[in-house]
């Protein structure tokens, strides 16, 4: 387990279960890195050689040249060249800035696959080098890289991300916007907003022409609400009115769907908070736990 603190904030971020660390401590264990220094790259650097095909010491420049296409950027390599792996790719790659690298492993960890219930090779380097990314699944057999969370956020929130229905798509999206190599937090809590809404709308039909978020409210919020939560019901705490106020916490603290003089984007952090929130609104919406009050 590490310890990774944030301004003045710390939490617990587990690593893959089987990480090794130091038997003798270096000073060095405790700190996630963002940046990928030297060691974390010559981990690397295997994994990437099967990714670009590398064939007896050989490599054609193709995926660097569509990586710079689709990043729009330019880290030197020209189209239909043969490279030598030792003697020119690597010392190339060991010299690229810390956001291009980044970038780079991002495109080709989403060009990988790997099988469902399997472990992403690179996430193990990633682990125990000490980094702040991690592998996440993204649509079906691919990957991508994402800042890394606790264990449990992460295995909380795995079957809203890993299905299939349109709600969780745009979830992965919302994921991705906030804790992906190039973050927008506004688009990041507004596909937040949508996943809820299209899982509600799509479990909770209000018969309006253009229903949104709102319009399940009424639906939660009377005195005969029409859904509820499979959890036994309290006075205190009514299931209805308690998934209607997280909606609206969801739905109201999106202040950047709004044009105003006083516009405001969404922070990350805001912007992370309503992701996770979302998470489990789609889970709940989608996996019977919220049931209509007749069935209760």
């Amino acid at each position: 387990m590490r310890h990774h603190k944030v301004g003045t904030r710390s939490y617990d971020v587990r690593v893959s279960k089987e990480a090794w660390s130091p038997v003798i401590p270096t000073g060095r264990e405790d700190a996630l890195r963002e940046d990928f220094p030297e060691y974390l790259r010559e981990a690397i650097f295997g994994w990437m050689q099967g990714q670009i095909k590398v064939s007896s010491g050989y490599a054609y420049s193709t995926k660097f040249v569509d990586f710079q296409n689709a990043a729009h950027t330019d880290l030197g390599f020209q189209a239909d060249t043969l490279l030598h792996w030792q003697n020119q790719v690597l010392p190339h790659l060991r010299q690229v800035d810390d956001a291009e690298f980044t970038n780079l492993i991002d495109y080709l960890a989403s060009r990988s696959q790997f099988q469902p219930g399997t472990e992403h090779p690179l996430e193990r380097m990633l682990s125990e080098g000490g980094s702040a990314w991690a592998i996440t699944r993204w649509n079906g057999l691919h990957a991508r890289l994402t800042k890394r969370v606790p264990d449990g956020v992460r295995e909380a929130v795995s079957n809203a991300l890993s299905a299939t229905d349109v709600a969780s798509a745009k979830l992965r999206e919302a994921w991705l916007d906030a804790y992906g190599t190039n973050p927008r937090a506004s688009v990041a809590y507004s596909h937040a907003v949508v996943a809820v809404e299209t899982a509600a709308l799509s479990l909770m039909p209000t018969g309006k022409e253009e229903p949104t978020l709102a319009s399940v409210f009424s639906l939660l919020e009377g005195d005969s609400p029409k859904w509820t939560l499979i959890f036994r019901d309290s006075d205190r705490a009514p299931n209805s009115k308690t998934l209607a106020a997280m909606m609206r916490t969801l739905w109201r603290g999106h202040e950047s769907r709004h044009g105003r003089p006083e516009y405001t984007d969404a922070t990350l952090e805001e912007a992370r908070g309503a992701v996770i929130l979302a998470a489990t609104l789609v889970q709940w919406l989608t996996s019977g736990v919220v049931v209509p009050t007749a069935a209760r």
